[in-house]
């Protein structure tokens, strides 16, 4: 006999509960309590809050008791993780909830995640929750950029892919901002290589912004970053990030050319400069690489359809690009010949 779920009446905090799960991948009791349930609360405490910190005393309040009347109708799933408050993901029921009402955006949902990345994706959420519900910008996770990879394999261990987070909107209407979350340090061969691949997925007029987790981490990234000359990417320690919820100062390598994030009036990034005879070119972008570009072309134009018979179209605030696929979901062979490739 299969498991028998409780009988929920499903309200729009709970659609707004299983939405973000869905984009988030997987969130924090602080994190769905800062979100849904604090929205009148001061920016102080929601920071604190999405970053998934709270007391005791969270279990007692109403965002703890609706989750776990969700969880009993099979909506959502609690997991527990070490030095982490309880943590959500949804349910193939939640998914389909959220499709029938017209209200999912993903074609698919995450249902675990292991325990080496939690922190890390813990993390990435509470500055992606400091973007938008702080300063307003609309942002994009690297889970919606991959949905719409729809092109071939998965790239290879160690090659990036999509960044962690990715701004689609600003103030001015400028070119988008990747953000990279980095909490540990890695090799100068391996920073590199990342930034030479960046160099062709930014585009002209595009930033990475880069938030480190260790206290050096801002001199390391600088010192480099001047070493070779990419003046498209910033860096700031991802404490000031939060202390200033998200209104922090990001330098770039070049004095007098600092990033603000959400500021109305944006200074635009230096003229990319050509290279210099004696300097190497940029690694041209590897198979897996242009499929990541092609990604954030296709989801800037508009949120993915969970579903063809969805009637309701999102607002046009994903900035430029292509056209949607609108066949994306099928394989080449089965589309119109002007949709295959």
């Amino acid at each position: 006999m299969g498991h028998q779920w409780r009988q929920v009446n499903l309200g729009e905090r709970d659609y707004e509960i299983m939405g973000a799960i869905e984009k988030w991948g997987i969130m924090g009791l602080g994190q769905l309590e800062g979100l849904v349930f604090k929205k009148e609360a001061g920016s102080e405490e929601r920071t604190g809050l999405f970053f998934n910190e709270a007391g005791r005393e969270i279990y007692t309040k109403a965002c703890y008791k609706r989750l776990s009347d969700l969880e009993a109708g099979g909506y959502v799933r609690s997991h527990f993780y070490l030095n982490h408050r309880k943590l959500y993901t949804l349910t193939e029921g939640g998914h389909e909830a959220l499709i029938v009402a017209g209200k999912a955006k993903m074609k698919g949902f995450r249902k675990v995640m292991s325990e080496a990345l939690i922190d890390h994706e813990i993390k990435v959420n509470g500055v992606g929750l400091i973007l938008t519900q702080l300063l307003g910008l609309r942002v994009a996770t690297e889970r919606q950029l991959d949905e719409h990879n729809d092109r071939g394999p998965r790239p290879k261990s160690g090659e990036i892919a999509y960044p962690d987070l990715w701004i689609l909107s600003t103030p001015n209407k400028t070119n988008p901002r990747a953000i990279e979350v980095e909490l540990t340090q890695k090799s100068e061969l391996r920073y590199k290589e990342i930034f030479y691949r960046y160099s062709n997925m930014v585009g002209y007029g595009g930033m990475v912004l880069y938030l480190t987790g260790w206290p050096s981490g801002p001199q390391v990234l600088l010192r480099l970053i001047q070493k070779w000359d990419k003046p498209f990417i910033y860096v700031a320690g991802l404490e000031r990030f939060r202390r200033q919820r998200g209104s922090c100062q990001f330098t770039g390598s070049r004095g007098g050319e600092d990033y603000f994030p959400g500021m109305k009036q944006e200074v635009a990034p230096p003229a990319r400069e050509e290279a210099r005879p004696s300097e190497a070119s940029p690694a041209p972008a590897s198979p897996p690489q242009q499929k990541a570009l092609e990604a954030v072309a296709r989801v800037q134009e508009a949120p993915p359809k969970a579903s063809l018979d969805a009637k309701e179209e999102e607002p046009a605030q994903w900035g430029g690009g292509p056209k949607i696929n609108p066949y994306a979901h099928l394989p080449p062979y089965q589309r119109p010949e002007e949709y295959r490739y």
